[in-house]
């Protein structure tokens, strides 16, 4: 499996604001899990 270059992410901006942004996919490091999320309910 490839791992893509970008994904969205929830970030929070303001208190009770939050936005979708596009960001870059974090390296994992040598004992870190990269974890793929296909949906999420908040």
């Amino acid at each position: 499996m490839q791992i893509p270059a970008s994904m969205m992410a929830t970030v929070l901006v303001a208190p009770h604001r939050f936005e979708l942004e596009q960001r870059p996919v974090p390296a994992p490091g040598d004992e870190d899990v990269l974890v793929r999320v296909r949906a999420c309910g908040v």
